[in-house]
């Protein structure tokens, strides 16, 4: 479900800019996109990837880049609205709940640091020429002069200011012609939090126990809101201790071990498991050109690939 709705929400962002996209073709860009995320510290290489992966359905670099910002930060608005929501509702309306005090502080840390990364998406977003700023560094230094031609450098600036105008013209399409589009997406991104919220709960169910649905979900997201931004790829062992601990005046000591198994299963490793093997059929299929033909750039081998 968590595919399509993501499928969705890149298929209507799309369609304003004039171009198109399938709904499978959106499901398999998103999953390869989470497989990316997964294997990535910080979950920080699903986004690119799929952009990339847009760019070969008729979009420029620019309009793919866009695309991808503006369902990102939907997708972070609402998340960061219901996990609020979610923490008011479980502090102030709903029964008893504790976690260990160490785990208050990390929740306090986590919000902290996932607020501070969305206010500079957001700044960032509304002000592309700002990027500039801190590209600029990081390609005329003098490590970089020494190993490429000036020539070239000022071809990548030049390339990279013209899709920063792109961006920015995908982007005044979304805010002021496309207004609808993105209530669309808004909308599809807090179906997208409920629908992975609701997992845990479900499992509770498949454990025998009878869960209050609005409090697991609650809690699941206040635990995605925290660990936004685990250091490990896929959030790897910081998930797992910060879902059994948030989880351990909810759940019998018993059955946390087999629970948080199997949610991080479909959470996690169902997402792996099918993106690799999305993976793997691209690399056969790239590695299946004639040994006749010449060997083919990295791009192309990329291309093939997506």
């Amino acid at each position: 479900l968590t595919w399509l709705l993501d499928s969705l929400r890149m298929r209507f962002l799309i369609r304003s800019l004039g171009g198109e996209l399938s709904i499978l073709q959106g499901m398999r860009i998103s999953v390869l996109g989470a497989f990316v995320s997964n294997v990535t510290p910080f979950d920080t290489g699903g986004e690119p990837m799929q952009a990339y992966l847009l760019t070969e359905r008729g979009l420029n670099a620019g309009q793919s880049t866009a695309v991808i910002a503006t369902k990102t930060i939907c997708n972070a608005l609402a998340r960061f609205t219901l996990g609020i929501a979610a923490s008011v509702w479980l502090f102030v309306f709903a029964d008893f709940w504790s976690m260990p005090r160490p785990m208050y502080i990390i929740l306090g840390l986590g919000i902290i640091l996932y607020f501070s990364m969305f206010s500079l998406s957001i700044y960032l977003v509304l002000h592309p020429e700002k990027i500039k700023v801190l590209v600029i560094p990081a390609i005329r230094n003098r490590f970089t002069m020494r190993l490429v031609k000036p020539e070239r450098l000022d071809s990548i600036l030049e390339r990279i200011d013209r899709e920063l105008r792109e961006f920015r013209n995908a982007l005044q399409i979304f805010v002021e012609n496309k207004r609808s589009t993105l209530w669309a997406v808004m909308i599809l991104s807090y179906a997208w939090w409920i629908a992975i919220t609701i997992v845990p709960a479900v499992i509770l169910v498949g454990l025998g126990m009878r869960p209050q649905f609005i409090r697991v979900m609650a809690i699941t997201l206040i635990f995605y809101l925290a660990a936004a931004y685990a250091p490990t790829p896929g959030s790897s062992g910081a998930a797992e201790l910060g879902f059994s601990l948030l989880f351990s005046s909810v759940i019998p000591h018993g059955l946390i071990g087999l629970f948080v198994t199997v949610w991080r299963g479909f959470t996690y490793y169902f997402n792996l498991a099918i993106g690799g093997l999305l993976m793997a059929v691209g690399i056969a299929k790239s590695n299946s050109v004639s040994p006749q033909q010449p060997e083919q750039p990295q791009a192309e081998v990329l291309r093939q690939l997506s």
